[in-house]
């Protein structure tokens, strides 16, 4: 592995734990209402294509970033479908 790699691998590890701040505060709250969730869902699926994309040329550094991603977006989007109060 080169050092490029390595700090892509690293970096992209540490990106994708920046939304486990967001995870923790809807689990807390119990509450999602002022989350974008369309932002999320582009982002979960954009990650889903990354990671396909990494698997196929089998880079290590996209495919343990994109797993992450995909982990964590696809934990706010259970948040938000599970604790979001829609007003009636």
């Amino acid at each position: 592995m080169t050092l490029v790699s390595v700090l892509a691998t690293i970096l992209g590890i540490i990106t994708g734990l920046a939304n486990v701040p967001q995870i923790i505060k809807i689990l807390k709250t119990k509450r999602a209402k002022d989350l974008s969730i369309t932002t999320n869902i582009i982002f979960f699926v954009s990650s889903c294509i990354w990671l396909l994309y990494g698997i196929e040329l089998y880079n290590q550094p996209l495919i343990i970033a994109n797993i992450i991603y995909v982990i964590t977006y696809g934990l706010i989007i259970v948040g938000y479908s599970l604790y979001n109060k829609r007003r009636r």
